[in-house]
This record gives C-alpha cells, structure tokens and sequence, in this order.
C-alpha cells in the first residue's frame, strides 16, 4: 500500500540542513519507513546514489514549500561529498540515540571549521626515532602568542577577557596567512544544563564552546604505516585549536568551567568498521606517549560506526558511559 502523503510530506522535511544525507541504516535506526522513502524517490523529490537519499531539485523545492506552510524554520540539506555527509549523519544519529544526557543539552555542528595558522608539515612536527617531535610552539606566531598572553588555565583568569574585535585584530596582525581545516564533526556536551545558564558568554567564544565538554571527530582512511604522517598533522590541528582557545578565545576556561569542573577535550578518529578503528589505535600505541605534546591534557581516542551500533548497554546516560566501551583509547589521562 502506498503511504499516505501526509506520511511522505512529514519525511521529506527530515532531508534538512543537519541530515541533507540519508541511508537505510539511519532510516531504520530513526524508526522511519523506508517505502515512504522510496515513494518520495518514486514521485522525483529524492534521488538515491550510492545507496543515499537526498534531495532532488524538485525535492528542495517541496522541502521550502512545506517548510514554509508549516512556519518551520528549516532549510533543505546541501553537501559537497555525498558520503563523507552521511557519515556524519550517521555518527550523530548513533551518539543521540546511544545516551539520554537526562539532565544537559546534546550540540552538534558538522562539520565543524576553525581557521588556523598556515604552517608547513616540518613546522607542525618532524619524526625523531620513530616519534613526532612538536614543532609548531617554536613558530614566530606562536611564539608571539605566548609572549602576548603568557597566562593559561587559571592563572589567565586574572586578566581581562579579550573581545571578539581584539582577538580578530590580533590574529591579523600576527597570523594574517590562516587557513580553514575542517573537522567531521563537533559534539558539544553540555552536562547539568540549567546549572550554568547563570553565566554569560564569553566575549571571544568561537562557537559556544564555554562551560561544554568537547569530543571533535574526524572521518579518516583505513589505516596504514604509510598513512601515519595524514593522522599525526590532524593531531597536529587539534595542538593547534587547544592553543588557541587556551590562549586567545576562551583564557582561564578551557580545561576547567565556570564552576571549576573538569571540561573534557578529546579528538576522536571515526571509521565505518571496527577493525580499522582498532588498527588505528594499534598504530599509534607505540607513541602514544608523544602525541599529547604541550597540549596535554586532551585525550586521544578510535571509534567507529560498527562500535557504536553494537555498544551492549543499550541507552546510557552520558557519552562518557558509552565512549569507554564502544571506543578504543588511543592516549589517556590518567
């Protein structure tokens, strides 16, 4: 029987700016029909390629019709890698049905862009015996950094915050040559919501990142020795984001809160299999120990699609009861 229109309207507006990319396995993990889907592609307002759905031509044009009928404030889905966008739904879909966060609010942004300074391979890191050496704390612009704001974690709380303007400014003067490095995906935990909504922004906070728990994913390629210089600069890029919140965007609250609890700062490689999340963990234990560099503390991790889906305590209550189980560390605080 063919599923009412009222059924196929109401999936349609599902195809919108956070998931423009769906797979039968997002289907069926969100309980949604899949023969509606079908029917949507049937009648030419979705296309399906390479076992994808997304929106047709004719389908962003529905999506905005009924969108603004219904005064909703969504906009139809777009993306530039059909597959890499699917992933990320996936990976989004499978944290927020995998934990409640009963009492906080779940926040996610993918991808997720921040612009750094522009250094070369042998200025982020060069290979020692085997390790990677950090390089990029002796570059002029992070050098000036830390002579221009010489406080981090506490200490920095002495000092007035900078402003958005100020650090813009700065930024220009001393790091004119950035550039945009993309991560698949920023997950935002905000534990204990209504606790911290006392507390105003701060001015320089890039993208809301205050009083939250931080856990950056990157989707990356089945892993080989040959490919460990690609996983060391994204550890690299992570260095990189920590220096600059410690130091310019968010002084004094980066590793502690408002409320002088811990905030978690961890980078998580994501695969599609187990297996190569494994492998990756596996290829980085033996220099584990060098990857946190200056920007300790952080916390390195392996996770995968396969590892969420099969994680055997059904709905926790946090991410950090799923992580520990469904992931695979890779370098950890102890």
């Amino acid at each position: 029987m063919e599923p009412t229109t009222e059924t196929m309207e109401r999936l349609l507006l599902f195809f919108d700016e956070r998931y423009p990319c769906w797979t039968p396995a997002m289907l069926a993990l969100s309980g949604q029909d899949r023969a509606a889907v079908d029917a949507l592609a049937r009648r030419g307002l979705l296309e399906f390629d390479e076992g994808i759905y997304s929106l047709s031509a004719a389908g962003r044009a529905k999506f905005s019709e009924l969108a603004g009928e219904a005064y909703l404030p969504l906009r139809p889905g777009g993306f530039s890698d059909r597959k890499r966008t699917a992933l990320r739904g996936e990976l989004m879909l499978l944290l927020d049905k995998r934990h409640l966060q009963r009492w906080g609010v779940k926040e996610y942004l993918a991808p997720f862009r921040f612009a750094l300074p522009s250094l070369k391979r042998d200025e982020l890191f060069v290979m020692d015996a085997g390790r990677p050496v950090w390089r990029y704390p002796d570059a002029p612009v992070f050098k000036k950094m830390a002579e221009d704001f010489p406080e981090t974690g506490v200490a920095a709380r002495r000092f007035p915050l900078p402003d958005a303007e100020a650090v813009r400014a700065w930024l220009e003067a001393n790091a004119p040559n950035r550039r945009e490095v993309e991560f698949d995906l920023l997950y935002k935990s905000r534990y204990d919501f209504q606790a911290y909504a006392k507390f105003p922004p701060l001015p320089a906070d890039p993208c809301g990142l205050f009083n939250a728990d931080h856990f950056l994913f990157v989707f990356m390629p089945s892993p080989t020795s040959e490919d460990l210089t690609r996983y060391l600069e994204k550890i690299g890029e992570f260095h990189m984001f920590l220096t600059l919140l410690r130091r310019l965007y968010l002084p004094g609250y980066v590793d502690l809160d408002a409320m002088d609890q811990d905030t978690i700062n961890w980078f998580l490689f994501a695969f599609e299999n187990d297996e190569d999340a494994e492998r990756c963990a596996g290829m980085l234990a033996p220099i584990s120990e060098a990857l946190p560099g200056e920007a300790s503390p952080l916390e390195l991790w392996s996770v995968s699609l396969e590892g969420l889906r099969d994680y055997p305590g059904g709905q926790a209550e946090t991410i950090w009861d799923i992580l520990p189980f469904a992931a695979h560390p890779i370098y950890r605080l102890t």
